[in-house]
């Protein structure tokens, strides 16, 4: 393999992973992933990102957050303790982040004031953001797009990413002109989804990366088992091919959008 690949949505802190964080690093690392964005969903899982970012420099990265279905959880000791943590020079997002009217888990008030208190959150750190939108994409685009203004005006070079976008490559574009990045996930890989492959051949070269959302969400080759970014290779080569280029180009062209997009701040400074 000629170039490296990144990871952009992984949870290494989930149970699943956690206990052998460490291994599937090296194994990710043996398949040509050289980076990977670990996500946090509540504040255990947050901290425990940074200790795994803060342990491996340069490979790993973490991004701070509470999934929309903690919004009903009595959030606000957490996002001050989130907002403790964001400033940590290993974290380099908020994530996961978003609404998710698809499970209803939590209730839309609550969802909503949950990632208004995060994007503000994010602006005042100027980090990107990490979206998690499941039936909520027309819900979600008003917000994002005041969050991706008051970005722009701060200098932020990306308001953030739509991890794992479940939409059409029509409803991707109106987040791309905000600016936001689309991240495609294993499911590009199932044989009837032909509307994800659309999609990654149609967005722009520089909106797209690529994710595993570790453990959940393996490709094809591994559907019934857990994922882990390793595995990556395999979403990467499917998006290559609905592309029409080769593996390399599409590593080449993702891997440098995920560092754009997480590590170059205000005014254009690239961290770390």
């Amino acid at each position: 393999m000629t170039a490296s690949l990144f990871d952009t949505h992984a949870h290494l802190a989930d149970p699943q992973l956690a206990f052998e964080a460490d291994t599937v690093i090296e194994r990710a690392a043996a398949a040509g992933v050289s980076e990977v964005l670990a996500l946090g969903y509540d504040l255990s899982s947050s901290e425990s990102t940074v200790d795994l970012a803060r342990r491996h420099p340069g490979t790993v990265y973490a991004a701070v957050g509470l999934h929309p279905h903690e919004a009903d959880t009595g959030w606000e000791t957490a996002l001050r303790r989130l907002g403790e943590l964001a400033a940590d020079p290993a974290v380099v997002a908020i994530g996961e982040v978003g609404l998710d009217f698809y499970r209803g888990w939590a209730s839309e008030a609550r969802q909503r004031a949950l990632l208004t208190a995060q994007l503000r959150m994010a602006l005042e750190v100027g980090k990107p953001v990490c979206v998690h939108s499941r039936g909520a994409e027309s819900a979600i685009l008003a917000p994002l797009r005041e969050f991706a203004a008051a970005a722009a005006r701060a200098g932020m070079a990306t308001p953030g990413v739509m991890h794992c976008f479940g939409g059409t490559l029509e409803q991707a574009l109106p987040f791309v002109e905000l600016g936001f990045m689309i991240s495609v996930a294993g499911p590009v890989t199932y044989p009837k989804n032909g509307q994800t492959r659309a999609l990654a051949a149609g967005l722009p070269a520089g909106s797209l990366v690529i994710e595993t959302d570790s453990p959940y969400l393996p490709p094809q080759g591994m559907r019934g088992k857990r994922n882990e970014p390793a595995l990556i290779v395999e979403t990467a080569r499917t998006v290559a091919a609905a592309r029409g280029i080769s593996f390399e180009e599409l590593a080449r062209m993702t891997t440098d959008n995920a560092r754009r997009l997480l590590f170059a701040t205000v005014s254009g400074v690239s961290r770390p």
